[in-house]
C-alpha cells in the first residue's frame, strides 16, 4: 500500500517534513518514507492532509469509565463482549495504542489478547489486570471496586502484584493516594507505605516489568518517585519541591497527567464536582505548566472513556494548550513519541519511520502548528496498515 500527497511533520518522521510526501507500507509495516508525489496506480491520494503516527493514551480503562461494564460484573462473558466493543471505539479518535490502568475482573487482559490474535480491530493494549489498593480505601460498595485488589502490608502487596503478573498483566498498578472518583477517597492523603511501594516495584522488576502509581497527594508522588515507581499517574497535587526532586532524578520516573478527567460537564452533580475537582484542576494545570517549562517530558493520558465528550472533543489536547500553555508540536510529541518511550514500545510505534508498525491517522489541518485540529475525529485511521476507520474516502489515483 502507498499513501501519497500527505503532509509529513519532521519531528514525527525522523526529520522528513514536507507538504507532499509518500509513505509505503508492506505487511503492516512502514517500508519507506520520502518526499514527493507517487503516481503509482494503486497509490492513495491523501489530499494534502497531515499524516501522523497513531495516538497513544497511557491512562484509560476500557471498563469502569462511563459506567462501562458495571452492570455486567456477574456475567463474565457479557462483560468481555461489552469491554471488547468499548475498546474498538478508541480507534474513532485516532488512538491505536492504549494502556489500561485497571479493569473489572481483569477483562482488559482478555480483550488485549483478542487484539493480538486479530479477533477484533481495536488499539494495541498494555494492561495491568486489576489495581492494588489498601483496604482502607477499597470500599466494596464503590461501583468501581471490581477493578481493585485490596492489598495491605508489604507481603500482601508483593503477593498480589505477583498474582496480577502471573495472570498476564504487562505492568503493576497501585493506588498510592485516595481516588477522586470514590466519594470517600481522600485525594490529599498518601495511603501506601514506602515498604508496600517497594514490594510492588520489586515484584514487577523481577518479571522485567514496572509499576504505575495512582497519585493525587504530593506525599504519594514523592514517595513513589523515591521508591522506584516508573510512571506516576495524575500527580494532581504535586508540589514544586517534589517536582524539583523528580527533575533531579532524570528519566527514571515519568509523569502522566490526566487533565481531561477533571472536565466538569452540566448535570445534577455539577456543583459537587466543581467543589471537588475545581481546585485540583487549577493546581494541576499550574504545576504541569511549570514541569513542562522545566523541560520534563510529560506523558499523555486522559482517564476518560472512548466516546465520551472528552474524547470526542479532544479535551486533553485543549487543556494542555489553553491551560498549561504547551506548544502544539510538544503536545503531539507527548501523545506519540514520548508516550512510546515511556511505555517501552518506541521501537515499534510512535513515529512514521521505516520498520515501524503502520499505525497511522490522517487529519485535517496542521496540528503541529494548531492543535485544535485534534479537537475532532481524524479523517482516517490505519492499524497495522489496514484501514479501520474511514470518515472520508481517499481518492484512488488513475492510470497516467
Amino acid at each position: 500500500m502507498i499513501l501519497t500527497n500527505c503532509r509529513l511533520v519532521p519531528e514525527l518522521t525522523g526529520g522528513i517534513g514536507c507538504d507532499c510526501g509518500t509513505v509505503e507500507i508492506e505487511n503492516g509495516t512502514i517500508s519507506a518514507v520520502h518526499e514527493g508525489y507517487d503516481s503509482t496506480e494503486n497509490a492513495a491520494d491523501c489530499g494534502g492532509k497531515t499524516l501522523l503516527p497513531g495516538l497513544i493514551d497511557l491512562h484509560t480503562h476500557i471498563t469502569v469509565l462511563g459506567g462501562v461494564g458495571l452492570d455486567r460484573v456477574h456475567d463474565v462473558q457479557a462483560l468481555q463482549v461489552v469491554a471488547a466493543k468499548q475498546a474498538t471505539h478508541y480507534l474513532n479518535s485516532g488512538f491505536t495504542t492504549i494502556r489500561d490502568c485497571g479493569s473489572t475482573l481483569r477483562t482488559a487482559n482478555y480483550v488485549r489478547d483478542m487484539v493480538r490474535n486479530g479477533t477484533i480491530d481495536a488499539p494495541d493494549m498494555i494492561t495491568c489486570g486489576r489495581a492494588l489498593m489498601p483496604i482502607s480505601e477499597g470500599d466494596p460498595s464503590w461501583p468501581m471496586a471490581k477493578h481493585i485488589v485490596p492489598s495491605d502490608g508489604a507481603w500482601e502487596v508483593m503477593k498480589n502484584a505477583r498474582t496480577e503478573l502471573g495472570m498476564g498483566a504487562d505492568f503493576v498498578k497501585i493506588f498510592a493516594s485516595g481516588a477522586a472518583a470514590n466519594p470517600s477517597g481522600k485525594v490529599e492523603q498518601s495511603i501506601m507505605t514506602p515498604d508496600e511501594i517497594r514490594s510492588a516495584v520489586e515484584a514487577a522488576a523481577r518479571k522485567g516489568s514496572y509499576v504505575a502509581a495512582h497519585c493525587h497527594a504530593d506525599d504519594a508522588v514523592r514517595c513513589c518517585a523515591e521508591n522506584g515507581v516508573r510512571t506516576i499517574e495524575h500527580a494532581t497535587l504535586m508540589s514544586e519541591r517534589t517536582l524539583d526532586a523528580i527533575l533531579a532524578m532524570g528519566a527514571q520516573v515519568r509523569l502522566v497527567p490526566t487533565l481531561a478527567v477533571m472536565h466538569i460537564g452540566d448535570g445534577p452533580q455539577k456543583a459537587y464536582w466543581q467543589a471537588r475537582l475545581g481546585p485540583m484542576f487549577a493546581h494541576c494545570t499550574g504545576i504541569m505548566q511549570r514541569a513542562y517549562q522545566a523541560g520534563l517530558k510529560l506523558g499523555f493520558g486522559t482517564d476518560c472513556a472512548a466516546g465520551s465528550y472528552e474524547y470526542e472533543n479532544g479535551t486533553e489536547f485543549r487543556f494542555r494548550k489553553e491551560n498549561c500553555h504547551m506548544k502544539d508540536i510538544d503536545i503531539l510529541l507527548q501523545a506519540t513519541v514520548i508516550n512510546a518511550e515511556i511505555a517501552g514500545i518506541d521501537n515499534v510505534v510512535g513515529q512514521i519511520k521505516n520498520g515501524m508498525r503502520a499505525n497511522l491517522i490522517l487529519v485535517d489541518g496542521k496540528p503541529d502548528k494548531d492543535i485544535s485540529a485534534m479537537y475532532h475525529r481524524p479523517c482516517k485511521v490505519w492499524k497495522n496498515g489496514k484501514l479501520v476507520i474511514r470518515y472520508n474516502k481517499l481518492r484512488k489515483l488513475k492510470k497516467a
